[in-house]
């Protein structure tokens, strides 16, 4: 059988998006049947890697694709990152506070916030952080602070959203709106899809060997690149319209159920 390459985002296809963060048997065992058959299985996520937990990679994965394409990870090891310049950071950090946009810093090894500009929603995902003991900074004006992609949450009624969304576009970045008042924000030029495309001149693997399984806006340059594309039985409205194959939800087995349909187990 030829080797395929299958990539899977987090949350929303690998674990359910209810706040249980449930990551299916069917899934687990589906996951490590394909690489016994001789694939490659990779996480690809908006996460950057520090945020990746142990139960997520516990079944076992070849690699990662981190940061939205902008840090790659291969049995362990580091193969590509791409950083911001600290000033730079402290720059946008600055004009996220200026716009009241609740935003969190994402690096490698640790994430950042600023102290000043913290809501409900925003709270949450800093709650879970700490709860990973994961290191946080919180100061935008330390010397440790860095980041390689950002997201940022915004009252509903705020008025610089278009501003902002103008400022960032302006400065590099690909603003990708997600659900609800929450939006993420890569360098331009990187993408789940750009990390794909590095894997696959690295495998010397051919487009047609890929698969992707995905279920919201950021996998939406992923699910448009490669034809096998995959979305969750729940998922935005975008990701169904692009995505070649439609599987069940994660909790009724979809990853196993779709794996089954393209015959990699």
């Amino acid at each position: 059988m030829d080797m395929k390459l299958l990539f899977f985002d987090i949350d929303g296809t690998l674990i359910t998006d209810d706040g249980k963060r449930r990551f299916p048997e069917s899934a687990k065992e589906a996951i490590k049947e394909a690489r016994a058959n001789g694939h490659k299985a990779f996480i690809n996520t908006g996460r950057v890697r520090v945020n990746v937990e142990d139960f997520i990679t516990e079944p076992g994965f070849d690699g990662l694709v981190c940061g939205c394409g902008t840090h790659i990870e291969i049995d362990g090891e580091t193969i590509f990152h791409r950083t911001l310049e600290p000033a730079k950071c402290r720059e946008i950090a600055h004009i996220c506070r200026d716009y009241n946009m609740m935003a969190i810093f994402e690096y490698i090894s640790h994430t950042g916030y600023d102290s000043k500009i913290v809501g409900d929603a925003h709270r949450e995902i800093l709650d879970y952080f700490i709860a990973m003991n994961r290191k946080l900074i919180d100061d935008i004006d330390s010397p440790e602070f860095v980041f390689d992609k950002f997201t940022a949450w915004y009252e509903g009624d705020n008025p610089h959203i278009n501003e902002f969304r103008e400022y960032i576009e302006a400065e590099g970045f690909n603003y990708i709106q997600r659900e609800y008042n929450f939006c993420e924000l890569v360098p331009r030029g990187f993408s789940k899809a750009t990390g794909i495309e590095y894997l696959m001149k690295h495998y010397n693997v051919p487009i047609e060997n890929v698969l992707v399984f995905g279920d919201s806006n950021n996998d939406l340059e992923m699910l448009k690149y490669v034809p096998n594309s995959i979305a969750m039985g729940k998922c935005s409205d975008e990701v169904a319209l692009i995505a070649s194959y439609r599987t069940d939800t994660v909790e009724n087995d979809g990853i196993y159920k779709a794996m089954k349909h393209f015959g990699v187990i």
